[in-house]
């Protein structure tokens, strides 16, 4: 009889621990969806929630940016589009030097993942570490949600993503064409007003 007694009280902490756990995931989810800041198309970057890491690990805020076209390349260390994409991306960035700032902006969830990445990948445009924090505007613009079939809420980074922004911090474009593609040129040009 002791035994069922105490089987019964285990049975009933896993289930109380189960629930409480749960809770506390719901508020995790919750606090995560109340920092996430979704930067729409046509909204204006907020200068004061949007950088980036550079490889030495110093902060760069947006406002470095700011005054001047961007293109921003979202990366990561496991997408072989990304990687196949670096080539064309730093040939029109030399082409656009003048218009444009191109950067190439990681993704990965680990400073140092990025580092050694960006150095395998000899990436030849200004490369930086997204910050992998969703009070970064910066790195929401390549976030995505998604409501599961349970209703739960998924978080995923989408890549490669190109993403132009006008010298005033407007979001002029979430899905750029990539710099390989045939209508990439010219919907730079386009975009800058050269045509």
């Amino acid at each position: 009889m002791k035994s069922i007694k105490h089987i019964c009280i285990l049975i009933f902490s896993i289930m109380y621990y189960t629930c409480i756990s749960q809770a506390q995931d719901d508020k995790t989810i919750k606090g995560i969806l109340n920092k996430l800041e979704e930067v729409k198309e046509g909204e204006v970057l907020d200068v004061t929630k949007a950088y980036v890491i550079d490889a030495n690990e110093q902060v760069i805020k947006y406002k470095t940016f700011k005054g001047k076209w961007l293109l921003i390349d979202f990366w990561s260390t496991g997408c072989a589009p990304c990687i196949k994409e670096f080539p064309a991306l730093a040939k029109f960035s030399k082409e656009f030097n003048d218009s444009i700032n191109i950067i190439a902006v990681s993704v990965d969830s680990k400073f140092e993942r990025y580092k050694k990445s960006a150095k395998k990948y000899k990436i030849n445009v200004p490369h930086y570490f997204g910050g992998y924090t969703y009070g970064n505007q910066l790195f929401n613009l390549n976030i995505k949600i998604f409501k599961t079939e349970e209703g739960d809420y998924v978080f995923k980074t989408m890549t490669p993503q190109y993403v132009l922004i006008d010298p005033k911090g407007k979001i002029v474009n979430k899905n750029f064409p990539k710099p390989s593609s045939v209508n990439f040129k010219a919907s730079l040009l386009k975009a800058l007003g050269i045509i």
